[in-house]
């Protein structure tokens, strides 16, 4: 099945375009960089291991997709109905720099892309090399690829084999077990400056369970292998560590916590960097043993996106710029044959009908004779373009013309000359000339819509820059918003402490316990303390939630620090403590509640706060209904009630996730969130 560019089928070169434009157009959702061992060749590992890896998808396994799996040099191989190989090289004529492109492109319910990037740099001992493997899908939302594609196995298989470090953090292909005597090792890796991938750490529940829970930490990290160091303390482990680490960065047992990198011990602000997986969220995740695919792509999601959006360092930029466009050239070239192929085959020469002979003219037959000697007959007009067709009279008398001149059979030798180096001009020149001609005419038509399908995506990548200082403008309104909240609320603060003496202080001094409303890790378990269950909060005697979970998840899916959950939970307690307010007789909404200074209780800015929807909304049919949420039976027979009213953690952001619910206090004294997730549909949404 394989096929180099000069022999390839009309077929085979579909085949090939078909995947270089999947290429251009992919999401990449996944990008691991391997630092490899010194005096290891990059480019002689990845061909080993993609081989190996190739072979492993061929039949006759029963979920082989692959016919072959071999390839020789650079060029284009068609290893199955539905697979391209493309190999691209662009070393240094002196052979010390030595960079490759290895790229599989699949087509099983869309096109999935896995490309291996390879560098190797010096010789011997002195050799540095470093590979790049990146997976990515054509997807009309690109946020979605690093949420679908998963590691290809290949990364696995180069950790298996090579020791491959990010600064001391070493990178596995399965969770490493760390003992008590190995914490203090574990406390490097976390505080090394060197490091730029992000470190998984996960303690145990118990001494019997040690063996059970890394088998399931290992399912769960499935998404972060190669991007991510995953160490699982034992039990007797777990004391040792939390002890030597400030209580804002210890990981409690039965959690799991991503440390980014530049973790700062000292500052304990550092710790809402480093998102922590509860015990809670994780149980609900588990099926025999193993999480479930959507835990392990949304928890392996942020990592991801990260790494994604890290700047590259240099030399693997540099690489990657090189293959690319050396890529790009062959990518061209295969155009161009297809297109002059199609265009040049579908030319047929055909005598004129019999209304274009001339009176005493010659049969048509004669032409084939060579009767008409070297004279040069003009062409007609083409037939209709469905049969690609040149008619050409075939009958003029000779003596109806005048004899060629000396001049232009020395310039059409001259011509022959010039462009097909050779000094004998014959007739089967001229139709190498025409082919020529009629190449270079449809490659610079083909080169004409190249550009303008580069000026497409130069547009596209235009617009996405746009978008993204959007969203940095977007993020600083924000920003500001809550420091003018937080220098609020400091302001507030110290006018208390100046005005309460001591004893002031100690009577109204907080006796409450605040960790019960400690925030959530994540939306997940949010909804899970306003549900029936064992994970059930007492909040919930006053806030339930009715909405759909799998749509309030998606937050999480968006928000890689927790930001949104903690806030939601912050509008979770304002609720409980409106409710309480109304009991001891607030008579107002809650919107009029959290503008009353004197009305004591949580609350939060009002500018978080929409008591209700715009005219334009409620009187638009369809996006009246998007807020129709549940409630239960006892609160509408329907089942559904309009929830206008609405938390926003955020005004700027393009997901702008929002809290909906229906306020039954006057009635049953309870809240009923009945929606939590992306900004509904309106006006300006259109």
């Amino acid at each position: 099945m394989n096929e180099t560019r000069g022999l390839m089928t009309s077929s085979g070169r579909s085949a090939v375009l078909e995947a270089q434009r999947a290429a251009q157009q992919q999401s990449v959702g996944y990008r691991a960089v391997l630092r490899l061992p010194v005096g290891t060749d990059a480019v002689q590992l990845a061909e080993q291991e993609v081989r190996a890896w190739l072979l492993t998808k061929t039949r006759p396994r029963r979920s082989a997709t692959l016919d072959a799996a071999g390839w020789e040099g650079s060029g284009d191989f068609v290893l199955g109905p539905h697979a391209v190989l493309s190999v691209t090289d662009r070393s240094d004529e002196r052979g010390q720099v030595r960079r490759q492109l290895i790229r599989l492109v699949e087509r099983n319910n869309g096109s999935w892309i896995v490309s291996v990037y390879a560098l190797t740099s010096g010789t011997g001992r002195s050799t540095t090399s470093a590979l790049v493997i990146e997976t990515g899908r054509v997807s009309e939302k690109a946020e979605d690829s690093v949420l679908t594609v998963a590691p290809p196995r290949i990364v696995g298989q180069i950790l298996d084999r090579v020791e491959v470090r990010d600064g001391s953090a070493r990178l596995t292909n399965t969770p490493q077990v760390v003992r008590q005597d190995e914490v203090g090792d574990l406390i490097d890796v976390l505080t090394d400056d060197a490091r730029s991938t992000s470190v998984i750490v996960a303690s145990s529940l118990g001494a019997e369970t040690d063996s059970a829970w890394t088998k399931t930490v290992e399912s769960l990290t499935q998404y972060s292998v190669g991007v991510a160091s995953v160490y699982v303390m034992t039990h007797d482990a777990v004391a040792e560590f939390n002890s030597l680490m400030p209580a804002s960065h210890a990981v409690q047992p039965g959690r799991i916590r991503t440390f980014a990198p530049s973790v700062d011990l000292e500052a304990a602000f550092d710790s809402v960097r480093h998102r922590v997986l509860g015990p809670s969220t994780f149980a609900r995740a588990i099926r025999r043993g193993k999480a479930d695919v959507a835990l392990r792509a949304t928890h392996a999601s942020g990592i991801r996106r990260r790494l994604l959006e890290l700047e590259l360092p240099k030399d693997v930029r540099r690489t990657m710029r090189l293959l690319l466009e050396e890529e790009a050239r062959r990518a061209r070239g295969t155009l161009i044959d297809e297109v002059v192929s199609e265009e040049l085959g579908a030319l047929e020469v055909v005598p004129m009908a019999d209304e274009g002979r001339r009176s005493g003219a010659s049969d048509a037959s004669d032409a084939s004779d060579g009767k008409h000697g070297e004279a040069a007959p003009a062409l007609s007009e083409p037939v209709p373009a469905r049969t690609g067709a040149l008619r050409i009279p075939m009958d003029w008398a000779p003596d109806e013309r005048s004899a060629v001149s000396s001049t232009l059979l020395r310039r059409a030798g001259a011509f022959v000359l010039r462009w097909l180096k050779v000094t004998d001009p014959r007739e089967e020149h001229f139709d190498e000339l025409d082919k020529l001609i009629g190449a270079a005419a449809l490659e610079k038509d083909t080169y004409e819509r190249l550009f303008a399908e580069a000026g497409d995506r130069e547009s596209d990548l235009s617009d996405r820059i746009k978008d993204l200082n959007s969203r940095i403008a977007d993020l600083e309104v924000e920003a500001a918003i809550e420091a003018d909240e937080a220098r609020k609320a400091a302001r507030e603060r110290d006018w208390l402490r100046r005005s309460l003496d001591a004893d002031q202080r100690a009577r109204f001094a907080p006796v409450d316990d605040e960790s019960l409303w400690e925030a959530p890790v994540d939306v997940r378990e949010l909804v899970a303390r306003l549900t029936a269950g064992t994970d059930a909060h007492p909040a919930r005697d006053r806030v339930v939630f009715t909405g759909n979970e799998d749509i309030a998840a998606e937050i999480d899916e968006r928000d890689g620090t927790g930001r949104y959950a903690a806030a939601l939970w912050s509008y979770v307690r304002v609720l409980y403590d409106y409710v309480d307010a109304k009991k001891n007789g607030h008579a107002g909404n809650v919107h009029m509640y959290l503008s009353d200074d004197a009305q004591a209780g949580t609350k939060c800015s009002p500018d978080r706060h929409a008591a209700t929807e715009s005219t334009t909304v409620i009187n638009n049919k369809k996006m009246h209904s998007e807020r129709m949420r549940p409630v239960p039976l006892s609160v509408d027979a329907s089942g559904a009630v309009p929830m206008l009213a609405h938390f926003k953690p955020t005004h700027r952001d393009r997901f702008a996730p929002r809290m909906h619910y229906f306020d039954d206090s006057d009635r049953s004294g309870m809240i009923y969130i009945g929606y939590i997730g992306r900004h509904l549909t309106t006006p300006n949404a259109h």
